[in-house]
């Protein structure tokens, strides 16, 4: 038996796809699908399932999806047998899956073989491994299932699948593949224009087809979307690339360095939220947030299959940029080289809520704001500071390391900058690159955290 999610919610028994026909039932499915091997709660299901309030009948109707499901996910199972893949534990329900019984796990997991490979220059088997990764999509996540949880899911899965097509591009780039990209490239840009990698990619692409002019074009156009509309300027690696294609830079041919831009971090899954003094059934604020599609300003993490070293003292830690969603609070101690270590939470009972640095309240509370947030000290707040629009990231290090209160981004517009004092002691300056459009939206911002 296999599940599924790479695309439409299925089921599959010996190479026959069974769609779970009701909504509902597939509701529950999903929900322990991305909490395999975790405790569900009957609330939690049942906050995914009728996320306007359970009705009275909540408890047996979904003891009933559960006997479904069972059915359909062990069918050879005999009567008195008790069942081994949807477990009754207590305090609720468990799926028990083998890695190979999921295929969003298979993906993961042909991703980083993968990018080990491109680490060590086997070119070859990075892209063997990556076309045939992206080949099991077919079609949106969890395409026909409703649900925050799983939208949450969902999403982060997209940002996968979105970087494990620049890594393929990327091989095939390291391949000579230069030619063959490029269509595919432009269609990249088009529908993601804030990231950098793709731009930086269909430089290279162009450049080694011989096309130095539209190559150049590209950065311009890049350029102007990122100025006009986000009021910032490109990454420095793009500028870079920019440079060494008008100098002619030999070290851009076939053979020669590829161009370093960062990556995006897998996102891991995080447990289903279920706050303290949440009613049962109840439905958590935080989450009711619309899932970035993602053509949206993405989360971008710093290097990529680099060893994190030491950082000396003074100077920068690492950069990367964030799109910050209302409810949810965020590590901002991210080393280069660790992408996979930035995360999100909004469940305070999971293990990093010990570490959030940074908050934004709900689209439910009075003010819109952000938080310097420390919570392994009895839900102390760190210091958090408006500074001057264009001032250095190291004129945080001469404010107090204590106090200044809430920002409310009822005063903040683009280009407005934040300090805020990390939970490792670190000072990370916050850039505002555009404001969001409602209490609903991301507020998608630049962070440049500076060592001790």
């Amino acid at each position: 038996m296999e599940i599924l999610v790479l695309g439409p919610l299925t089921v599959r028994h010996g190479g026959r796809d069974v769609v779970v026909p009701a909504a509902k039932a597939r509701a529950v499915l999903a929900c322990l699908v991305v909490q395999s091997g975790r405790l569900v709660s009957p609330e939690a299901l049942g906050a995914e399932v009728w996320p306007g309030g359970p009705p009275a009948t909540a408890t047996n109707t979904l003891q009933t999806y559960v006997s479904q499901l069972r059915r359909l996910l062990e069918p050879e199972r005999r009567s008195g047998d008790k069942p081994r893949v949807l477990r009754s534990v207590p305090g609720g329900y468990l799926l028990a899956l083998a890695p190979d019984q999921l295929d969003s796990r298979r993906f993961e997991e042909a991703v980083r073989r993968a990018r080990t490979a491109l680490e060590a220059h086997e070119y070859d088997k990075a892209a063997d491994l990556l076309h045939a990764a992206l080949g099991w999509w077919r079609g949106p996540a969890y395409g026909n299932v409703p649900g925050d949880e799983v939208a949450r899911e969902a999403a982060r899965l997209e940002e996968c699948r979105l970087a494990a097509t620049e890594l393929r591009i990327e091989a095939d780039l390291a391949l000579g593949r230069h030619a063959e990209v490029v269509g595919e490239l432009e269609r990249l840009v088009a529908a993601n224009p804030w990231r950098e990698e793709p731009v930086a990619q269909l430089m290279l692409a162009l450049y080694r087809s011989h096309r130095q002019a539209d190559a150049l074009g590209v950065y311009r156009a890049a350029r102007a979307r990122l100025v006009d509309e986000l009021g910032v300027e490109p990454g420095p690696a793009l500028h870079r690339l920019e440079q060494r294609i008008l100098r002619q830079d030999p070290g851009l041919e076939l053979g020669g360095a590829p161009p370093a831009v960062p990556s995006p971090p897998v996102v891991q899954p995080k447990t289903v939220a279920q706050a303290a003094g949440r009613r049962p059934w109840g439905r958590i604020a935080a989450v009711a947030v619309p899932v970035l599609a993602v053509a949206a300003v993405a989360a971008v993490g710093v290097g990529r299959g680099t060893t994190p070293q030491a950082a000396p003292a003074g100077g920068v830690f690492s950069q990367f940029e964030v799109a910050v969603r209302p409810g949810i609070g965020y590590d901002l101690d991210i080393p280069a080289g660790m992408p996979s270590d930035w995360h999100a939470t909004n469940n305070p009972r999971s293990p990093d809520y010990d570490h959030l640095d940074l908050y934004r309240t709900s689209a439910a509370a009075p003010h819109d704001q952000i938080s310097g947030v420390d919570l392994t000290n009895t839900n102390a707040f760190n210091a958090v500071h408006a500074v001057n629009r264009g001032d250095p990231p190291d004129v945080c290090r001469g404010l107090p390391r204590q106090g200044g209160g809430n920002v409310r981004l009822a005063g903040l517009s683009a280009g407005a900058e934040v300090c805020v004092r990390t939970h490792a002691g670190r000072w990370a300056l916050l850039t505002v690159l555009r404001m969001p459009d409602s209490r609903q939206a991301v507020l998608p911002l630049h962070v440049t955290v500076l060592n001790d």
